[in-house]
């Protein structure tokens, strides 16, 4: 996608009547954006420990009502992303649990990035032309939270309260290309 967007220079709205040389450096730019947008991906909740007695590595976990997202900020620590985790529990003993990876509305942050090039042709001759060309890669550096931690754990009495819900690290702010 390349837009002209430009307002300055011979034929446009300023400097319509500029000389050629003035043309030369401030007419012409191009911008050249990527945008992606996604929502977020479903979250599934698993339990502690496996209770359906398949072996497995962790068992879906039983909801008992649909968490809400909060997106707070938690000083020194991160973000919580939902809420209600007492929604939660270990399915019952020979069971598998019934949260969806599909639940309603638990879903993790969203993506939102713009990179984008701006660059400038000048033409050296009818076949050659110098184009000077400058890349933003996450353009406007809006952070790209992970997911949640999504691990159940029991309540347990006199014990650090769950992690489940919060958000502890993010994506590197830019992008780095590694040249080979």
């Amino acid at each position: 996608m390349r837009f002209t967007t430009s307002p300055f220079g011979r034929g446009k709205m300023v400097g319509n009547g500029v000389n050629g040389a003035v043309n030369q450096v401030i007419g012409g730019w191009a911008v050249s954006p990527i945008l992606s947008f996604r929502t977020g991906w479903p979250l599934p909740v698993y339990g502690a420990q496996d209770n359906s007695g398949t072996f497995s590595r962790g068992s879906r976990a039983d909801c008992n009502g649909v968490p809400s997202i909060q997106n707070t900020k938690l000083p020194g620590i991160g973000v919580q992303w939902f809420t209600n985790t007492g929604q939660f529990t270990n399915p019952a003993e020979g069971t598998f649990g019934n949260c969806s990876p599909q639940l309603d509305g638990l879903r993790s942050p969203r993506y939102t990035d713009v990179d984008m090039s701006l660059h400038k042709d000048f033409p050296i001759s009818e076949r050659f032309k110098l184009q000077f060309r400058t890349d933003f890669v996450n353009a406007f550096n809006h952070v790209q939270l992970n997911a949640p931690n999504m691990g159940l754990v029991e309540y347990v009495p006199n014990q650090p309260p769950s992690q489940m819900g919060q958000i502890t690290g993010a994506q590197p702010p830019r992008k780095h290309t590694v040249w080979r």
